[in-house]
């Protein structure tokens, strides 16, 4: 054992400063490359809570959506029960806003001509 701890002191004794040198850089490197891969990792973490709330988001745009939906088929329903239950006033009012679209459009395209 002995003869290992002079032979480490000869070796270091005979190391040059170039190697020295060498040493520094890399292990500058290596806590560099350290710096970055933390850097990597805690954008790559931003990256996925910002994926997370965009699916979030999706998911409530998707159930606000289908909430619509259900409201039109309802409205839909209801118009057609409202339909089948008064067929003249229907009728009578269809033609009325018929007449009234009719003259706008006519009022307009005349003022447009002159």
């Amino acid at each position: 054992m002995a003869g290992a701890k002079i032979e480490l002191q000869q070796s270091d004794a005979t190391s040059t400063p170039i190697d020295h040198d060498k040493a520094i850089d890399a292990a500058r490197r290596i806590a560099q490359l350290a710096h970055e891969t933390q850097q990597l990792g805690s954008l790559a973490a931003d990256a996925a809570d910002a994926f997370e709330d965009a699916v979030q988001a999706a998911k409530r745009a998707i159930k606000s959506v289908e909430r619509t939906v259900g409201e039109l088929e309802d409205s839909k329903n209801e118009l057609a029960t409202q339909v089948k239950g008064h067929p003249l006033k229907t009728a009578v009012l269809v033609v009325g806003v018929s007449v009234v679209l009719g003259v706008a459009v006519t009022w307009m395209l005349s003022r447009q001509s002159r």
